[in-house]
């Protein structure tokens, strides 16, 4: 394989997941420019990986595995810890909600991490909750008690966000 065709392959790889993975990453940071750093360190670790891929749906599970882990790694910095707890700094980072467009994509938002990443993969990727299980290890009857859990909640958030309209509706009307 030549260098050129190399080249290729990463461009098409960047282009058909780039933004999945950043997706992925704003999912777990809640902040568009440590999303963006994220996202292009998944695909420099790409560019590093030295093993060999089955398929498209490999290096798919290998981008969410390694986006998620860094995401991870990101959370648990120091540097991140420092401005939790630097009021100045929490004031100036600016956080934007960039999928604000949708009221389910923000509640999907609101959700704890271990239910975030499987209802995404679900219903944005299109994953079955088999494949979800292969893809974060996790036992596919917990894949399925987060989904039920995070439906639960979902619900519970959209109902009383109807309920809180209606009754500002009435309101209105009186």
């Amino acid at each position: 394989m030549s260098l050129k065709s190399k080249d290729d392959e990463l461009a098409e790889v960047f282009n058909n997941y780039a933004s999945m993975v950043y997706r992925i990453a704003f999912m777990f940071l809640k902040n568009v420019v440590e999303a963006e750093d994220a996202t292009q360190t998944v695909f420099v670790k790409l560019l590093k990986y030295q093993g060999k891929f089955e398929g498209d749906e490999h290096i798919k599970a290998w981008l969410i595995i390694t986006a998620k882990n860094t995401c991870k790694d990101e959370l648990k910095s120091w540097r991140r810890w420092l401005q939790r707890h630097n009021p100045e700094q929490i004031e100036q980072q600016g956080y934007v909600q960039e999928f604000s467009n949708s009221d389910v994509w923000e509640k999907v938002m609101s959700l704890n991490n271990k239910y975030k990443l499987p209802i995404y993969l679900y219903y944005y990727e299109g994953y079955s909750t088999l494949e979800i299980s292969d893809i974060l290890c996790l036992n596919h009857a917990t894949v399925r008690t987060h989904m039920r859990t995070a439906r639960k909640k979902l619900k519970i958030m959209l109902e009383e966000e109807q309920l809180n309209e209606s009754q500002r509706a009435n309101l209105f009307l009186q």
